[in-house]
């Protein structure tokens, strides 16, 4: 997902000579960048630019405006308006598109006073940012390392100076709470997911008031904790029952309200595989954990199937625990069809005594900080500290 530029002011795409010229002239006086093209033209452009504040797309032609508006969102960075700009003129079409983030949708013909008016609407309804956090998504097979490398992840990110906050969406396991040392949250975060869920809303139809409806502080700091370093978690508590499998429409909402408080939110624990694929979509970046054995690489690869090419994926190999019967390299790259992994984390005895709860613990191996550090540069982004 880019970043906004704070230069350019909007980006527009027409299909037709017609809605480009009332996109230039609706958008007249302000710095915009307006070219011919559809969906595929503004995903591969948008791909490959900062962010501007908004963004019209003619989506004419699309068979499946749900996951046409789930790309667009997943290669803008957060707080970019989308609009989209089609002739298909039905409650059913533009209700899928809100669904999935876009702001708003326009029917040809268009005019200059329609975009001008959509617009001062869109940017005016924003909520005011301080900064656009990341968003950044693990996942891996059970046992692949993904609790661990969060914790790590979470702590560098502190040790930059950058505010951090995970979120386990794992109601089983508990790890990362453990590892980082946080207390039970005071809230109910299936409950907070429940009430975010469209189908649990009186009007499910109001699908416009759903999107722009805000969190409270209160409603976040309620199921938030604090654990070491300052970092903040966000996980179900360890006792009660287990709760439903959120959807990746509530769990989008929660996460693009945290990206608005922490620099950095990093999450794990997706167990629905559609719902974390969606999620991961929507991520600014994705991490791809797999132990060397053939189990663990299947998950991966079928991930990175799913994603696709234009959902690019740090692909991590996580010597998690030490196994005799960890797969050959030969082997992993023919499982892995010849694509090598961007980062290998080696095995270290001390996360092992770490993990098993020993109370004599010493620091991490040198290679193993080292790993980390990559996966640090390759996601949080940024100048970190030095591994030691």
């Amino acid at each position: 997902m880019a970043r906004p530029s704070g230069s350019l002011y909007a980006r527009g795409f027409a299909g037709d000579a017609e809605s480009e010229k009332a996109l230039k002239a609706g958008l007249a006086g302000r710095e915009v960048k307006v070219q011919r093209g559809r969906l595929p033209v503004a995903l591969r452009m948008l791909a490959a630019e900062p962010s501007p504040r908004l963004v019209f797309v003619d989506i004419d032609g699309v068979s499946n405006p749900s996951a046409a508006a789930r790309e667009l969102v997943s290669v803008c960075a957060i707080g970019t308006a989308l609009i989209a700009i089609g002739s298909t003129d039905t409650a059913h079409f533009a209700r899928s598109l809100l669904r999935q983030g876009i702001t708003d949708y326009l029917v040809k013909p268009l005019s200059a006073a329609v975009v001008r008016n959509a617009s001062a609407t869109a940017l005016e309804d924003m909520p005011e940012r301080t900064y656009a956090g990341s968003v950044i998504v693990f996942a891996g097979a059970p046992g692949s390392g993904v609790s661990t490398l969060v914790s790590a992840t979470a702590r560098g990110v502190k040790a930059d100076g950058r505010t951090a906050l995970v979120v386990n969406l794992d109601p089983v396991s508990h790890s990362i709470s453990s590892l980082l040392g946080a207390r039970e949250p005071a809230g109910s975060l299936a409950a907070l997911l429940a009430e975010l869920d469209p189908d649990s809303q009186s009007e499910p139809d109001e699908e416009v008031a759903y999107l722009e409806r805000v969190i409270s502080v209160e409603q976040l700091d309620s199921v938030r904790t604090d654990a070491v370093s300052g970092i903040s978690v966000i996980a179900y508590p360890r006792s009660g029952p287990l709760p439903p499998s959120p959807s990746a429409l509530a769990v989008g909402v929660l996460l693009r309200h945290l990206a608005n408080q922490a620099h950095v939110v990093l999450v794990a624990g997706v167990i629905d595989p559609d719902t974390r694929i969606d999620i991961m979509r929507q991520a600014d970046v994705r991490v791809l954990l797999y132990e060397p054995t053939l189990p663990s690489i299947s998950t991966a690869v079928h991930s990175l199937a799913l994603l696709g090419a234009d959902c690019p994926s740090t692909l991590v190999q996580c010597h998690a625990r030490a196994r005799k019967s960890a797969l050959s390299p030969a082997q992993i790259r023919y499982a892995l069809a010849e694509r090598r992994p961007d980062i290998v984390i080696p095995f270290d005895p001390a996360l092992h005594a770490i993990a098993a709860g020993e109370k004599r613990r010493r620091a991490p191996g040198k290679a193993y900080l080292e790993a980390v550090r990559r996966v640090l540069e390759r996601s949080a982004r940024g100048p970190l500290p030095a591994a030691s």
